[in-house]
């Protein structure tokens, strides 16, 4: 039988270093596009980079958004190849103004929304739909995929379009979103076969894994509700 892994081709799938989207007073930043790192996120940046010292990338994607090209620089490590390119469709979703919900209304459309993402209409936060959020990263991440003449790939984006990518890697689809956790600076991988401009199979490889906190013991929250514990104002 002749080797299936031969034309196998891999992804390395990070998540954004840590950044802050309330101020000192709790409340929430003019613009969470513009937020650069912290300096703990570009730690984590430097830390993936040291980590992937020794790995070849064909190809290296961000957002577009400051705080995944920041992460995405530090994981190439200075690297002057590849370019590092931008994928609009990878872009985190949008949220609805989350800072004139009362409390209890963000912790259930902002926290625990993906919950609820496979409903009929169902929003985060009120604001772009789930459905059309999954099509655009699906739409997206396939865009590059089928690209010719690469064998490992480096993408950093956000987290809810990470747990989207994981959830149509695996089939779950919106349903299942909810459930990959994806910390700052995070790295997943996979794999995928081509053949033909057509992705026939599909293998997670790693899962969400932080080399500053390999075992996850420092916090049992989500980065969502670590995220909305930044807020003091109801």
């Amino acid at each position: 039988m002749d080797n299936p892994a031969a034309n196998r081709r891999r992804v390395y799938l990070m998540r954004h270093g840590d950044v802050r989207y309330y101020d000192d007073a709790g409340m929430r930043v003019a613009d969470p596009d513009l937020v650069p790192l912290t300096e703990r996120g570009l730690d984590q940046a430097r830390m993936m980079g040291e980590l992937l010292a020794d790995t070849k990338f064909d190809l290296a994607y961000c957002t577009g958004l400051l705080r995944t090209r920041q992460t995405a620089e530090g994981a190439l490590g200075g690297r002057a190849a590849p370019e590092l390119g931008v994928v609009p469709d990878l872009r985190e979703i949008k949220s609805g103004a989350t800072d004139l919900m009362t409390r209890a209304e963000a912790i259930n459309e902002f926290v625990y929304s993906m919950e609820h993402a496979a409903k009929p209409g169902a929003r985060f936060a009120r604001g772009e739909a789930y459905a059309d959020f999954y099509a655009r990263v699906t739409r997206g991440i396939e865009s590059v995929l089928v690209q010719d003449g690469w064998e490992s790939m480096l993408i950093v984006a956000h987290g809810g379009t990470n747990r989207a990518i994981l959830s149509w890697l695996t089939g779950g689809g919106l349903s299942t979103m909810y459930a990959y956790e994806q910390d700052t600076a995070a790295l997943n991988i996979f794999d995928v076969d081509v053949v033909d401009g057509a992705i026939t199979r599909r293998y997670l490889r790693m899962l969400n894994y932080r080399p500053d906190d390999v075992l996850k013991a420092e916090d049992r929250r989500t980065t969502l509700e670590r995220t909305f514990a930044q807020r003091k104002t109801d």
